[in-house]
């Protein structure tokens, strides 16, 4: 045994020399209490020495060695170096390197590991050789957590991976959407009255045909009128009408043609007497009185008022059921009109109602029936099928006759019920009016005469709820002179009810189809609606004569409930309101033009 020390000191050479252990961290605790309040701390006591497991010789260069594996059950021992025991043997002394005896080491305080680092690596070093020592403690700083998504390819090829990162990706986007600032709500559009659709009339060749043109509106309408004639081209023509205005056309045509308004900013009601208008053009009418019996003469006149053209049918209806016409089209151009007599479409000698059926385009129609030494009779046309149907403009006594006309277009039988209405009350007349009619027949039921002199209203309904067309016509006079006209009526229930052209001293009849009491507010449409005089009470099931009060230019008729029927006491263009949206007009601005496509 030597009694010299061995190269490098006690503790032997540099390279074997153990490094020197990381603090605790009550010591370090203890030392930054020194450091900040210039206290002593309370020196940790000594833990008991504990047996040092001896390490394995090392060769230099290589200075690491992996640690032994412990049997299995086993925590694998900390490959620490040891550390001098004050008082004892160096470490190494009386031992050759590698051999297995066990070095006492002290036992010391496990130090907790560093996030990230294996706890069975050596500790590091520095580049000059020295151990690596923890930094000091600093006071802990509050930083926001980031949130860090994943990549695609991190997790590909795994379905449990692509789904969490679809729902970091949608948590994500939601906490964006969040912090960003909601967006507003397009703003409301101002309300106003719309814009109307367009109104066409067919001109008869050598007929007067007064049109008058009521803007119902709230503000000014822009007009776009255009009067064609066969054979002539005529600009259209631009002009301003008024809120609450009207005007008058009076045309007289040498051969057939139309006239159209189109109406912008405001709603329009455009009407003539007779032949009437129509709002827009449509693929199916129904004239309801025709007349092809000897010394009759019936002529139908076909409008297009589109620009493409249209092919018709003529189809009448009889009480036997309809005939369908073989090759008999009629092909009319755009902005044309076409006049055919009814005779070479139907048998003579009946008195028929006519389907109009455009095979293609849209058309508007209109017929005038004449007779030796007799004014004609112009027929305006029906355009759509409803399961019941309100007319006001009934006669009774004084030579006149009253005929409810009815074309059934379903191709099962029809049967209806009728009921009049008087100033007395409302009842079923007598008469056979429960007959059936034929599949695509017509036929005219005769209102008897009545116990009550003047006018009436009628209401006629389909008994199985199936729809049918129909009108009201009127004839009065004697036998030397008579003259006819067509009430069309209403297949709905009306509030409102507009009568253009009215002059005052003339009379209206109202009729009450509720079955509650209506009071009806009569008004100018120049002066802005009703307000012309005291509201006119009509008890339910009843009817009510009233004079059109003075300086009425276009009298208004207006009730809370829906019910009111009205209609001229002589006869006369009258506009309900749902062919017009209803009155007051009013509703959102919509962009675009007036006119149909």
């Amino acid at each position: 045994m030597s009694d010299q020390w061995p190269p490098g000191g006690p503790l032997g050479p540099e390279e074997d020399r153990p490094a020197a252990l990381i603090p605790s961290r009550a010591a370090r605790h203890q030392k930054q209490q020194r450091r900040l309040f210039g206290g002593r701390g309370a020196k940790p006591p000594a833990d008991p020495p504990a047996p040092a497991r001896p390490e394995p010789a090392r060769e230099a260069p290589p200075r690491r060695e992996r640690p032994r594996e412990a049997p299995p059950g086993q925590e694998p021992p900390r490959q620490r170096r040891p550390r001098p025991v004050p008082g004892g043997p160096a470490p190494g002394d009386g031992e050759p390197p590698g051999d297995g005896a066990r070095r006492q080491r002290p036992r010391v305080r496990a130090v907790p590991h560093l996030p990230g680092r294996d706890p069975s690596a050596p500790p590091r070093e520095e580049p000059d050789g020295e151990p690596r020592r923890r930094p000091a403690l600093k006071a802990p700083q509050l930083q926001v957590p980031k949130v860090q998504v994943p990549k695609v390819g991190d997790l590909r090829g795994s379905s449990l991976g692509l789904a969490g990162t679809l729902v970091v990706v949608a948590a994500v986007l939601v906490l964006g959407a969040n912090a960003l600032p909601s967006a507003k709500p397009p703003a409301t559009p101002a309300t106003r009255d719309p814009y109307s659709a367009r109104w066409a009339c067919p001109l008869l060749g050598g007929q007067t045909t007064a049109v008058t043109i009521a803007n119902v509106g709230t503000a000014p309408a822009a007009l776009r009128t255009t009067v064609r004639e066969n054979g002539k081209k005529s600009a259209p023509k631009l002009e301003q009408l008024a809120a609450g205005a009207t005007k008058q056309l009076s045309l007289k045509p040498a051969k057939p043609g139309l006239v159209q308004v189109e109406a912008f900013s405001a709603p329009v009601v455009v009407s003539a007497p007779g032949i009437g208008c129509a709002a827009g053009p449509g693929n199916r009418w129904w004239l309801p009185a025709s007349d092809t019996r000897l010394g009759t003469d019936t002529k139908v006149i076909i409008a297009n008022p589109d620009s493409e053209p249209a092919v018709v049918d003529l189809v009448p209806h009889l009480t036997s059921g309809s005939i369908r016409s073989d090759d008999r089209e009629v092909f009319i151009k755009p902005g044309e009109a076409q006049v055919r007599t009814l005779g070479d479409d139907a048998p003579a000698g009946l008195k028929p109602s006519i389907e109009v059926v455009a095979r293609a385009g849209r058309v508007v129609v209109g017929a005038a029936v004449s007779g030796p030494g007799k004014q004609p009779t112009l027929l305006p046309a029906q355009g759509t099928a409803r399961p019941w149907w309100s007319f006001a403009g009934g006669v009774s006594g004084g030579g006149s006759q009253t005929q409810v006309l009815v074309t059934n277009p379903n191709a099962t039988p029809l049967q209806v019920d009728l009921r009049v209405t008087t100033p007395k009350g409302t009842f079923r007349p007598p008469g056979e009016f429960g007959e059936p009619i034929a599949n695509g027949g017509t036929a005219e039921l005769d209102i008897p005469a009545l116990d009550v002199k003047g006018p009436f209203a009628v209401q006629v309904r389909s008994a199985s709820g199936a729809p049918f067309v129909a009108a009201l016509r009127v004839t009065e006079g004697d036998g030397n002179q008579t003259t006819s006209r067509i009430d069309l009526g209403t297949g709905q229930a009306e509030q409102g009810w507009l009568v253009p052209g009215a002059t005052g001293g003339g009379e209206l009849v109202l009729a009450n189809l509720s079955p509650g009491e209506l009071e009806a507010r009569l008004g100018d449409l120049t002066a802005g609606g009703p307000g012309a005089g005291d509201p006119v009470r009509v008890p339910p099931g009843r009817i009510t004569v009233q004079k059109v009060p003075d300086g009425i230019e276009n009298l208004v008729i207006q009730t809370g409930t829906a019910g009111l029927v009205a209609a001229p006491r002589n006869g006369g263009p009258i506009v309900p309101g749902s062919a017009i949206g209803g009155l007051p007009a009013g509703g959102p601005v919509v962009p675009g033009p007036a006119a149909a496509p």
